[in-house]
């Protein structure tokens, strides 16, 4: 592929390992659980069309989005796995979700009235999910509620109750207590249902934390987010039952060298002075582009396999760090923001922590004026704008 880089700030994105991430959690769950591949918010900020196609490829048979729009972007691509959207969608947009083959999330019995009065009579039968609030707070039909909600849908016209699902609110976390509470509510309700002759569809609570730590959780499907990029959910599951790859390094060139004296303050609010005489870099990124302003004075980056500070306050467009230490350093020389050079790495989850973030933030930062490279045995076989 020619090279038309214009900009020396970029990511590269390597497929192969979500191919491979995609395919340890296949070897961990078996053939029995389906994987549903989480690409909203632009598959946390890697591309989601691309994303979609390797995880299916590797073996995730569904995908799940926020939005309408984004469920459409990936029809538009050609993508024919089945898509659940988590967000709200009105009864308006039913004949969008007909049309593009997206399957809504249903909360309440209101709603699921009014998707049933569009379709009254016109002969097509829409799949729903049914959402349902065992311990998360923040979408879904309350627990005590659930079986009466899905008992009404299940015999309502046009709509055709596809699944049941629920979201783990700190699967991630050493304390299993909350997480067991939650999932005691989510079998409850599926033994409710049985008992009374209703349908038990398609049933998924885990997300990436709890595939890794609650085999009782995997249930028909698991929905991959986090880890399905590279990331462990959090520290405390860093390691266990799978080893992922980290799929997106983030990198930039150095634009500007200066040797400084002792006393020097750098950049916005003087908030870093040089204590004795120093080789300051700049460096074409700043959080305008997704690498947080929280980093000031905290992160660290990759020169010539070394790791340096980055000083002073984050710019919009540009951030200084000191290359003192590094012998031989010049105009031009690749930085590593997330990733690895050499030995060395720096990633995103130590970055996150240094930003009193989480992972999934500083991934869905990066902007899109970043352009993105899809590599494939290391070559680049796409760029993003193209």
């Amino acid at each position: 592929m020619q090279n038309t880089q214009i900009r020396q700030t970029w990511v590269e994105i390597n497929l192969d390992h979500i191919a491979h991430n995609v395919k340890e959690f296949r070897r961990l769950l078996g053939h029995k659980v389906a994987i549903m591949a989480v690409v909203k918010a632009d598959g946390y900020g890697h591309g989601a069309v691309e994303i979609a196609r390797e995880a299916l490829k590797a073996g995730a048979s569904h995908l799940a989005v926020a939005l309408p729009e984004e469920g459409l972007a990936l029809r538009r691509a050609g993508i024919e796995a089945p898509i659940l959207l988590f967000g709200s969608t009105g009864a308006e947009q039913v004949p969008l979700l007909l049309q593009y083959r997206l399957t809504p999330s249903l909360y309440d019995l209101e709603t699921a009235r009014a998707y049933s009065g569009r379709l009254a009579g016109g002969g097509e039968r829409l799949p729903v999910h049914i959402k349902i609030d065992t311990g998360m707070g923040r979408v879904g039909v309350l627990a005590p509620a659930a079986v009466e909600l899905i008992a009404a849908v299940s015999a309502m016209p046009g709509l055709r109750l596809e699944g049941l699902y629920s979201h783990l609110a700190a699967a991630d976390e050493a304390d299993r207590i909350y997480t067991e509470r939650q999932l005691e509510s989510f079998n409850r309700i599926l033994k409710a249902c049985r008992e009374r002759g209703l349908p038990v569809p398609l049933c998924h609570i885990a997300n990436s934390a709890a595939a890794i730590a609650y085999p009782e959780a995997r249930f028909d499907m698991v929905r991959l987010g986090i880890s399905m990029y590279g990331c462990y959910p959090s520290a405390f599951l860093a390691g266990q039952a799978v080893r992922l790859l980290p799929v997106l390094s983030f990198k930039s060139k150095i634009s500007f060298l200066k040797e400084v004296p002792a006393g020097t303050s750098i950049s916005y609010g003087c908030t870093y002075t040089t204590g004795a005489p120093a080789l300051i870099a700049t460096v074409p990124v700043g959080y305008a582009d997704g690498y947080m302003r929280s980093l000031s004075n905290k992160g660290r980056v990759l020169v010539r396999g070394k790791a340096v500070p980055v000083v002073g306050r984050i710019c919009m467009d540009q951030m200084m760090i000191d290359v003192t230490a590094v012998p031989g350093v010049a105009v031009g020389d690749e930085v590593v923001l997330y990733g690895s050079q050499g030995n060395a790495q720096v990633s995103v989850e130590e970055a996150a922590e240094l930003a009193g973030t989480i992972s999934y933030e500083l991934l869905c930062a990066v902007g899109k004026r970043v352009p993105r490279y899809y590599l494939r045995q290391g070559q680049v076989i796409k760029r993003e704008p193209s």
